[in-house]
C-alpha cells in the first residue's frame, strides 16, 4: 500500500509518499481501508520533533480517520465487513484502576493512533475494533474526519470541564482553526454569548458565520481591552483557549470573578511566571482539556449533531494522499479555516 512517512524529524520535505506493507490484524482488531484523514497541529510536532510525545521513526501519523472497514478479526463483535467508520485515536489499555472500574477515558496508558501506533496517513490502518463508530449514510468521509480531534476537544472542553451554561459569555481564540471553529458552533449551542478572536478580518467573518457575536483580530487590537469593553468591564465567563503562554496575562485580566480559563493547547508556549494573586482573589479557575481523556459518549454525541445538521463540519481544502506536504505546510503557515484534508 502507499503510505506517508518520515524516517527523520523535520520540516515537511521529510515527509515521504512510499510503498509499506499493508498491516496484519489481530484477533482484536480491524482493517481500515481509508477514505479520508484530516491534519491536526500535533501532526506537524510529531514530524518537526517538537511534541513531547514519543514516536518511533519510521512513522506513519494522523490520528483523524473514516473509511470502511474491509477486515475483521475473529475475537471482533458489532462490526461487519463494510461498515462506514470513523475512528476513535485513544486507544485503552483495559487493565488500569481506571479501565477496570468502567472510567476508561482516564486510562494511565493510554495509546494514540498516529502518535504510538501507526495512523492514517495511508491506504490501510490497523486499529482496535473498539475504536471504530460507524457513521451514518448521510455523513461524509470528509466530514466524519474532522470530528474525533478538534470538534470533541470542543464539546468535551465546553459541555463537560467548562460546565458552559446558558446566557454566559465565552471568549474562544484562534477561531480560524479546526478546533476553534468548532467550539464557536459548541458555545452557540449551548446558548452562550460568543466572542471570538482571530488573526485576519477575513477569518473573523467566516467565525460570524458560525455563530459568534462578538470578533476581535488580535493583530490589530488588544483582545483583553476589547472583551473588557464588550462585556462592560465584567469579562468573560469562560476562555477557551488554545495558545497557552504568549495570551496567559491578557487572558487573566479578561476573566470574569469566577471565571474558568480552560487550557487547550500551548502553541504559543507552555510556560508562564504565574501571578497567583489574581487567581485566589477572584475565585478564577485553571482547567486543563485534553480529548485523549474524553469519554467514548463524546464522540457519539458530535456524530449524531453533526449528521443531524445541529453542528457544520468547516472544511478548508482537501489534497490527495501524496500531496501531504503541501497540506501541512497550509495547516504550518496558519493560512486556513477550519480543517485540511488527505484523501488516499
Amino acid at each position: 500500500m502507499k503510505a506517508i512517512r518520515y524516517h527523520e524529524f523535520g520540516e515537511v520535505e521529510v515527509l515521504k509518499y512510499e510503498d509499506v506493507p499493508e498491516p496484519e490484524i489481530g484477533d482484536n482488531e480491524v482493517l481500515v481501508h481509508v477514505k479520508a484523514a484530516s491534519l491536526n497541529h500535533l501532526d506537524l510536532r510529531l514530524r518537526s520533533g517538537k511534541s513531547p510525545r514519543p514516536v518511533d521513526l519510521p512513522h506513519i501519523g494522523g490520528l483523524d480517520i473514516s473509511g470502511d472497514v474491509v477486515k475483521i478479526g475473529k475475537n471482533v463483535t458489532g462490526i461487519v465487513e463494510g461498515t462506514r467508520v470513523v475512528v476513535e485515536p485513544a486507544v485503552r489499555c483495559g487493565k488500569c484502576r481506571f479501565c477496570q472500574k468502567g472510567e476508561s477515558n482516564l486510562c494511565v496508558a493510554t495509546k494514540v493512533i498516529g502518535v504510538n501506533l501507526f495512523g492514517g496517513f495511508a491506504e490501510y490502518v490497523k486499529v482496535p475494533g473498539a475504536n471504530v463508530v460507524p457513521i451514518p449514510d448521510n455523513l461524509s468521509y470528509n466530514d466524519a474526519s474532522t470530528i474525533p480531534i478538534c470538534s470533541v476537544t470542543a464539546w468535551y472542553g465546553l459541555i463537560e470541564r467548562g460546565s458552559v451554561k446558558l446566557g454566559e459569555t465565552v471568549l474562544i481564540h484562534a477561531a480560524g482553526s479546526g478546533t476553534g471553529s468548532a467550539a464557536v458552533q459548541v458555545a452557540k449551542l449551548l446558548g452562550a454569548y460568543v466572542i471570538a478572536t482571530a488573526g485576519t478580518d477575513e477569518k473573523l467573518a467566516k467565525a460570524r458565520e458560525l455563530g459568534a457575536d462578538e470578533t476581535i483580530n488580535y493583530n490589530k487590537s488588544d483582545f483583553a481591552e476589547e472583551v473588557k469593553k464588550i462585556t462592560n468591564k465584567n469579562g468573560a465567563d469562560v476562555i477557551f483557549d488554545q495558545i497557552g503562554a504568549s495570551v496567559w496575562d491578557k487572558n487573566i485580566q479578561s476573566l470574569a470573578p469566577r471565571g474558568r480559563l480552560l487550557l487547550v493547547g500551548v502553541v504559543g508556549g507552555g510556560s508562564v511566571p504565574a501571578n497567583l494573586g489574581p487567581l485566589i482573589i477572584r475565585d478564577i479557575s485553571i482547567i486543563g482539556v485534553t480529548v485523549f481523556n474524553a469519554p467514548r459518549k463524546d464522540l457519539l454525541a458530535v456524530v449524531n449533531s453533526t449528521s443531524q445538521g445541529r453542528l457544520r463540519t468547516v472544511i478548508d481544502k482537501t489534497f490527495r494522499l501524496e500531496e501531504a506536504s503541501l497540506a501541512q505546510k497550509l495547516l504550518e503557515d496558519r493560512n486556513q479555516f477550519g480543517k485540511v484534508i488527505l484523501n488516499p
